[in-house]
Protein backbone atom coordinates (compact mmCIF):
# COMPACT_ATOMS: atom_id res chain seq x y z
CA UNK A 1 0.00 0.00 0.00
CA UNK A 2 2.67 2.40 1.03
CA UNK A 3 3.42 2.35 -3.24
CA UNK A 4 0.11 3.58 -3.81
CA UNK A 5 0.48 7.62 -4.32
CA UNK A 6 -2.98 8.42 -2.84
CA UNK A 7 -1.44 6.38 0.36
CA UNK A 8 1.81 7.27 0.22
CA UNK A 9 1.34 10.14 3.12
CA UNK A 10 0.46 7.60 5.82
CA UNK A 11 3.10 6.59 8.43
CA UNK A 12 3.55 2.76 7.67
CA UNK A 13 1.63 2.26 11.20
CA UNK A 14 -1.51 3.51 9.91
CA UNK A 15 -1.06 1.80 6.84
CA UNK A 16 -0.44 -1.51 8.25
CA UNK A 17 -3.27 -0.65 10.19
CA UNK A 18 -5.42 -0.07 7.16
CA UNK A 19 -4.13 -3.14 5.61
CA UNK A 20 -5.47 -5.29 8.69
CA UNK A 21 -8.71 -4.08 8.77
CA UNK A 22 -9.46 -4.04 4.95
CA UNK A 23 -11.63 -6.77 2.70
CA UNK A 24 -10.36 -6.99 -0.74
CA UNK A 25 -12.95 -7.49 -3.66
CA UNK A 26 -12.16 -7.41 -7.20
CA UNK A 27 -14.26 -6.06 -9.80
CA UNK A 28 -14.02 -6.88 -13.54
CA UNK A 29 -14.01 -4.29 -16.35
CA UNK A 30 -17.14 -2.52 -16.69
CA UNK A 31 -18.63 -3.60 -13.58
CA UNK A 32 -20.39 -1.21 -11.22
CA UNK A 33 -18.33 -1.13 -7.94
CA UNK A 34 -21.37 1.16 -6.24
CA UNK A 35 -24.32 3.09 -7.32
CA UNK A 36 -26.37 5.61 -4.88
CA UNK A 37 -26.24 5.42 -1.29
CA UNK A 38 -23.48 2.57 -0.21
CA UNK A 39 -24.21 0.48 2.65
CA UNK A 40 -21.56 2.15 5.28
CA UNK A 41 -18.42 1.64 3.25
CA UNK A 42 -15.85 3.37 2.14
CA UNK A 43 -13.66 2.06 -1.02
CA UNK A 44 -10.11 2.28 -1.39
CA UNK A 45 -8.49 1.50 -5.27
CA UNK A 46 -5.91 -0.91 -4.79
CA UNK A 47 -5.43 -1.65 -8.59
CA UNK A 48 -6.92 -1.40 -11.90
CA UNK A 49 -9.06 1.91 -13.32
CA UNK A 50 -12.42 3.17 -12.59
CA UNK A 51 -14.77 6.14 -13.48
CA UNK A 52 -16.61 8.09 -10.82
CA UNK A 53 -20.24 9.27 -12.89
CA UNK A 54 -23.43 11.70 -11.42
CA UNK A 55 -26.68 11.73 -12.94
CA UNK A 56 -27.72 15.26 -14.18
CA UNK A 57 -31.24 17.12 -14.33
CA UNK A 58 -31.20 15.73 -17.42
CA UNK A 59 -31.05 12.08 -16.45
CA UNK A 60 -27.24 12.03 -18.21
CA UNK A 61 -24.57 10.85 -16.60
CA UNK A 62 -21.38 13.40 -16.16
CA UNK A 63 -18.00 12.26 -16.33
CA UNK A 64 -16.37 13.91 -12.25
CA UNK A 65 -13.35 11.84 -11.96
CA UNK A 66 -11.02 9.13 -13.59
CA UNK A 67 -9.78 7.19 -9.97
CA UNK A 68 -6.76 4.82 -9.89
CA UNK A 69 -4.33 3.31 -7.44
CA UNK A 70 -4.44 4.98 -3.73
CA UNK A 71 -8.12 6.84 -4.48
CA UNK A 72 -10.08 6.43 -1.61
CA UNK A 73 -13.94 6.92 -2.90
CA UNK A 74 -17.65 7.25 -1.62
CA UNK A 75 -16.84 10.04 0.92
CA UNK A 76 -20.32 10.28 1.24
CA UNK A 77 -20.69 7.13 3.60
CA UNK A 78 -19.06 9.25 5.91
CA UNK A 79 -21.89 11.54 6.04
CA UNK A 80 -24.89 9.40 6.77
CA UNK A 81 -27.62 11.93 6.34
CA UNK A 82 -26.09 12.91 2.76
CA UNK A 83 -27.88 11.69 -0.24
CA UNK A 84 -25.86 11.68 -3.88
CA UNK A 85 -26.49 9.78 -7.47
CA UNK A 86 -22.95 8.94 -8.20
CA UNK A 87 -21.98 6.02 -9.79
CA UNK A 88 -18.24 4.22 -9.99
CA UNK A 89 -17.69 1.58 -12.88
CA UNK A 90 -14.73 -0.25 -13.22
CA UNK A 91 -13.11 0.76 -16.57
CA UNK A 92 -10.30 -2.07 -16.18
CA UNK A 93 -10.64 -5.36 -13.90
CA UNK A 94 -10.17 -3.09 -10.47
CA UNK A 95 -8.68 -4.25 -7.37
CA UNK A 96 -10.60 -2.65 -4.51
CA UNK A 97 -10.12 -2.42 -0.62
CA UNK A 98 -13.68 -1.87 1.49
CA UNK A 99 -13.91 -0.61 5.21
CA UNK A 100 -16.45 0.49 7.37
CA UNK A 101 -15.70 4.39 8.02
CA UNK A 102 -15.88 4.02 12.02
CA UNK A 103 -13.26 1.21 11.18
CA UNK A 104 -11.28 3.99 9.07
CA UNK A 105 -11.62 6.82 11.20
CA UNK A 106 -11.36 5.32 14.85
CA UNK A 107 -8.44 2.72 13.43
CA UNK A 108 -6.83 4.11 11.19
CA UNK A 109 -7.20 8.19 11.86
CA UNK A 110 -7.59 7.53 15.55
CA UNK A 111 -10.20 9.79 17.02
CA UNK A 112 -13.81 8.89 17.80
CA UNK A 113 -15.82 8.17 14.65
CA UNK A 114 -18.69 10.11 16.12
CA UNK A 115 -16.55 13.79 16.75
CA UNK A 116 -15.37 13.06 13.30
CA UNK A 117 -18.74 12.90 12.09
CA UNK A 118 -20.01 16.12 14.14
CA UNK A 119 -16.78 18.08 12.41
CA UNK A 120 -17.42 16.25 9.25
CA UNK A 121 -20.86 17.16 9.16
CA UNK A 122 -20.28 20.93 10.24
CA UNK A 123 -17.54 21.49 7.34
CA UNK A 124 -17.37 19.39 4.36
CA UNK A 125 -21.57 18.65 4.88
CA UNK A 126 -22.39 22.20 3.32
CA UNK A 127 -20.30 21.99 0.50
CA UNK A 128 -21.12 18.49 -0.40
CA UNK A 129 -24.42 19.70 -0.72
CA UNK A 130 -23.25 22.68 -2.69
CA UNK A 131 -21.08 19.98 -5.01
CA UNK A 132 -24.35 17.75 -5.17
CA UNK A 133 -26.90 21.32 -6.43
CA UNK A 134 -23.99 22.40 -8.82
CA UNK A 135 -23.37 18.55 -10.60
CA UNK A 136 -27.11 18.93 -11.62
CA UNK A 137 -26.39 21.84 -14.02
CA UNK A 138 -23.47 20.09 -15.40
CA UNK A 139 -23.54 19.63 -19.41
CA UNK A 140 -20.38 18.65 -20.36
CA UNK A 141 -19.52 18.44 -24.04
CA UNK A 142 -17.83 14.77 -25.37
CA UNK A 143 -14.47 17.49 -25.52
CA UNK A 144 -14.75 18.10 -22.19
CA UNK A 145 -15.52 14.89 -20.76
CA UNK A 146 -12.14 13.41 -22.61
CA UNK A 147 -9.72 16.19 -21.96
CA UNK A 148 -11.05 15.51 -18.08
CA UNK A 149 -11.21 11.85 -18.29
CA UNK A 150 -7.05 12.42 -20.28
CA UNK A 151 -6.31 14.72 -17.03
CA UNK A 152 -6.89 12.74 -14.63
CA UNK A 153 -5.07 9.46 -16.07
CA UNK A 154 -2.33 11.75 -16.47
CA UNK A 155 -2.08 12.74 -13.12
CA UNK A 156 -2.71 8.77 -11.66
CA UNK A 157 -0.70 7.05 -14.50
CA UNK A 158 1.73 9.73 -15.95
CA UNK A 159 5.34 9.24 -17.09
CA UNK A 160 6.83 12.93 -17.31
CA UNK A 161 7.88 13.59 -21.39
CA UNK A 162 9.68 15.52 -23.09
CA UNK A 163 6.46 16.42 -24.86
CA UNK A 164 4.49 16.81 -21.96
CA UNK A 165 3.09 13.39 -19.76
CA UNK A 166 2.89 9.92 -21.34
CA UNK A 167 -0.32 8.27 -20.21
CA UNK A 168 0.97 4.85 -19.65
CA UNK A 169 -2.03 2.93 -20.91
CA UNK A 170 -2.70 1.57 -23.98
CA UNK A 171 -5.79 3.28 -25.06
CA UNK A 172 -7.65 2.61 -28.09
CA UNK A 173 -10.72 4.66 -29.41
CA UNK A 174 -13.10 2.55 -28.06
CA UNK A 175 -11.79 2.80 -25.04
CA UNK A 176 -11.79 6.16 -24.55
CA UNK A 177 -15.11 6.26 -25.77
CA UNK A 178 -16.06 3.77 -23.29
CA UNK A 179 -14.50 5.78 -20.31
CA UNK A 180 -16.62 8.63 -21.46
CA UNK A 181 -19.73 7.18 -22.28
CA UNK A 182 -20.19 8.02 -26.52
CA UNK A 183 -19.99 6.48 -29.61
CA UNK A 184 -16.38 5.80 -30.81
CA UNK A 185 -16.82 8.02 -34.06
CA UNK A 186 -18.07 11.20 -31.73
CA UNK A 187 -14.74 10.08 -29.51
CA UNK A 188 -12.27 9.80 -32.35
CA UNK A 189 -13.25 12.97 -33.84
CA UNK A 190 -13.50 14.96 -29.89
CA UNK A 191 -9.53 13.42 -30.18
CA UNK A 192 -8.55 14.61 -33.60
CA UNK A 193 -9.38 17.78 -32.32
CA UNK A 194 -7.02 17.73 -29.45
CA UNK A 195 -4.43 16.55 -31.97
CA UNK A 196 -5.27 19.50 -34.17
CA UNK A 197 -5.30 22.00 -31.15
CA UNK A 198 -1.42 20.89 -30.09
CA UNK A 199 -2.62 19.59 -26.76
CA UNK A 200 -2.60 16.08 -26.93
CA UNK A 201 -0.09 13.80 -29.23
CA UNK A 202 -1.57 9.95 -30.33
CA UNK A 203 1.72 7.43 -30.28
CA UNK A 204 -0.16 4.60 -31.81
CA UNK A 205 -2.48 3.53 -28.28
CA UNK A 206 0.14 5.80 -26.48
CA UNK A 207 -1.51 9.22 -25.51
CA UNK A 208 1.04 12.47 -24.39
CA UNK A 209 -0.64 15.36 -23.16
CA UNK A 210 -0.08 19.01 -22.07
CA UNK A 211 -1.60 19.51 -18.93
CA UNK A 212 -1.43 23.08 -18.76
CA UNK A 213 -2.97 23.35 -22.41
CA UNK A 214 -5.62 20.89 -21.29
CA UNK A 215 -6.39 22.72 -18.27
CA UNK A 216 -6.49 26.19 -20.66
CA UNK A 217 -8.20 24.79 -23.23
CA UNK A 218 -11.13 23.54 -20.57
CA UNK A 219 -11.52 27.27 -19.46
CA UNK A 220 -11.73 28.65 -22.54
Amino acid sequence: MAKLEGLAGLPLRKLEALRARIRILRFSKRSIIYEGSSEGVVYVVLSGIARLTCLGRNRQRSLLEVLGPGDVIEIPSLLPDIHHSLRCEAFTNCQIGLISPSKLVEGVIGIPFREFNEALSLTVGRWWRLLERHSNFLDQTIRERIAIALLDLGHKLGVRDDRGIMINLRLSGQDIADLVDCSRPRASECLKQLVAEGVVIREHRRIIIDPTKIQASLRS
